[in-house]
C-alpha cells in the first residue's frame, strides 16, 4: 500500500536563493518545478526588492521559511502514502485434506490479502483514481489566509536592521492528481510471490492570491509604506512515473481457513519529488496479514513504514533529514453476495510521527507603526493518524478476469483531505 497527499509542497523554497542549502526556486532546476508554484503565486521570491534600496539577498531572514519547509514535509510524506489497490486474485484454491476447495470470496480492494498467488502463476492489474483536494487540516483550501514578513540588514553590517516588510494575503489552491497503477505479481513458490507496482500520474495545481498588502517597517517601527499587490495566478502541471514499489510475501502459517503471512514493501525514489510525483525518499515497509476464508471473509494487516532522507525534509538549510513514517494498519472484510460478485470494506489507517501538523495554526504578528495585526500559518511537529474508509464491489465475468469499482472516504480532518475518491479497476490471473 502507498499513501500520499499533496499541495504546499510548494512551500519548500519560500526563501530567496539565500535559503541556506533548500530548494531554489529563483534560478536552477526547481525554479520550472510545480514544487515553486505556490512561492511564485505569493511573490514571496521577490518581496524583498521592497526593502529600501536592500538587495544584499543573502542578509534577508524570511519567516516562512521554518513553516513552509515544515509544511513541505508533511506534504510528501502523506504524497508517498495515499492507498492503492491490492493484488488480490480473485478465487482462492485451498486444500482440505488433499481435495482441492475453490472460494468464490474475490478478496480486498484497497488491503492486502494474506493468500499469494500460487506457484508459478501470474496476475497483472490495473486501477485508476481521481484525487481532488479541498480542505488541509480542517481549513478550505479555496481561501487559505497567508502572512509573511521579512526582514533586511545593511549589507555592511549584519547586526543593523534596515527594514521590516509585512505581507498578508489570501490564498486560493487548486489541486488535482489523476494517478494510473500498474500491479504485477509471480507466484515464485505454493507460499512466496513476488509484486512491482508502477503508478502514473497526472498532477494539476493552481495558486492564485488576492487582497495582497505589503508595509515597510523601519528598525524603529515607523510605517514607511503600505502597498496594495496585484493578484497572481500561476498554474501548472507535471506528468510521470511515480515512485516505483516492489513486495515480497511469504505466506507463514496457512490452516483450513485462515492465513498468515509476512510482507515486506520497498517503495524506490523514482519520481520527481520536484513536480509532486514523487517522494525523494526511500521507504520500507514490513508488515503481517491474516485473512480467513469464508462467505464473509474479514482480514487485517499491520505495518511500518520507515523512510530514508529527502532534500524535501530541510528545515533549517542544515541537511537532509528523513521522511517521517509511523504505524499503518487495515482492517475489513469480504462478502461474496453471489458466485461471482463479492462486496468489500475496508478502515485504514496511516500514522505520521513527529510530523509537521497544524500547518494552518493561527497566530497573530503585530505591525509596528499601525494597528493592523496579521493573521499567519505555523507549522508544530506532532504524530496524527489519518483514517479512510473504503467501499467497493468486484466482479468476475469469466476465468481469471476481475473488475471493481471502489470509492476512498477519509473519515478525519488531519493533514490533506480530498472529495470522496473514485477507481477503477481490471485484473486478470494467468
Amino acid at each position: 500500500m502507498i499513501r500520499r497527499t499533496l499541495p504546499l509542497l510548494l512551500l519548500a523554497a519560500f526563501s530567496c536563493s539565500a535559503a541556506m542549502g533548500q530548494i531554489n526556486c529563483l534560478s536552477g532546476p526547481a525554479a520550472t518545478k510545480l514544487v515553486c508554484e505556490f512561492p511564485f503565486a505569493t511573490g514571496t521570491l521577490s518581496d524583498y526588492t521592497a526593502f529600501n534600496g536592500t538587495s544584499n539577498t543573502s542578509t534577508v531572514t524570511n519567516s516562512a521559511v521554518q513553516a513552509a519547509t515544515a509544511i513541505n514535509v508533511g506534504v510528501a510524506t502523506q504524497l508517498s502514502q495515499l492507498p492503492l489497490a491490492s493484488a488480490s486474485a480473485g478465487t482462492v484454491v485451498l486444500y482440505k485434506q488433499g481435495v482441492p476447495v475453490t472460494y468464490d470470496n474475490l478478496g480486498p480492494i484497497m488491503t492486502d490479502r494474506a493468500q499469494t498467488v500460487g506457484k508459478h502463476r501470474f496476475f497483472l492489474g490495473a486501477s485508476g483514481s481521481q484525487f481532488v483536494f479541498t480542505d488541509i487540516d480542517g481549513q478550505p483550501m479555496s481561501a487559505l489566509p497567508f502572512s509573511v514578513y521579512l526582514t533586511a540588514y545593511n549589507p555592511t553590517n549584519s547586526s543593523q536592521i534596515l527594514s521590516t516588510t509585512y505581507t498578508t494575503e489570501q490564498t486560493r489552491l487548486q489541486f488535482r492528481m489523476n494517478q494510473f497503477v500498474g500491479v504485477a505479481t509471480l507466484g515464485l513458490t505454493d507460499r512466496f510471490d513476488i509484486s512491482a507496482i508502477v503508478p502514473y500520474e497526472r498532477i494539476s495545481i493552481a495558486a492564485t492570491t488576492t487582497n495582497s498588502v505589503s508595509y515597510v517597517v523601519d528598525a524603529s517601527g515607523n510605517l514607511l509604506s503600505k502597498t496594495s499587490n496585484a493578484s497572481i495566478y500561476a498554474p501548472g502541471s507535471a506528468n510521470g512515473v511515480g515512485d516505483v514499489e516492489f513486495n515480497a510475501k511469504y505466506e507463514l502459517w496457512k490452516g483450513d481457513h485462515g492465513t498468515f503471512s509476512g510482507a515486506m514493501n520497498v517503495r524506490t525514489p523514482t519520481g520527481d519529488d520536484l513536480n509532486l510525483l514523487g517522494s525523494g525518499a526511500w521507504g520500507f515497509n514490513p508488515y503481517l496479514v491474516y485473512s480467513y476464508l469464508a462467505k464473509v471473509s474479514p482480514h487485517a494487516k499491520i505495518g511500518y513504514q520507515w523512510n530514508t532522507q529527502t532534500e524535501l525534509n530541510n528545515p533549517t538549510g542544515a541537511g537532509k533529514q528523513a521522511l517521517p513514517g509511523g504505524i499503518q494498519f487495515g482492517v475489513g472484510a469480504d462478502w461474496a453476495v453471489r458466485r461471482r460478485v463479492t462486496i468489500a470494506a475496508d478502515v485504514l489507517g496511516n500514522q505520521y510521527l513527529n510530523t509537521p501538523n497544524d500547518v494552518l495554526q493561527a497566530t497573530t504578528v503585530t505591525i509596528p507603526g499601525t494597528n493592523s495585526a496579521l493573521k499567519t500559518e505555523t507549522a508544530s511537529n506532532s504524530t496524527y493518524t489519518i483514517t479512510d474508509f473504503s467501499s467497493g464491489l468486484k466482479w468476475n465475468p469469466t476465468r481469471g478476469l476481475v473488475f471493481s469499482c471502489n470509492v476512498l472516504l477519509q473519515m478525519n480532518n488531519n493533514g490533506l483531505r480530498s472529495r470522496p475518491t473514485p477507481s477503477l479497476g481490471i485484473s486478470y490471473k494467468f
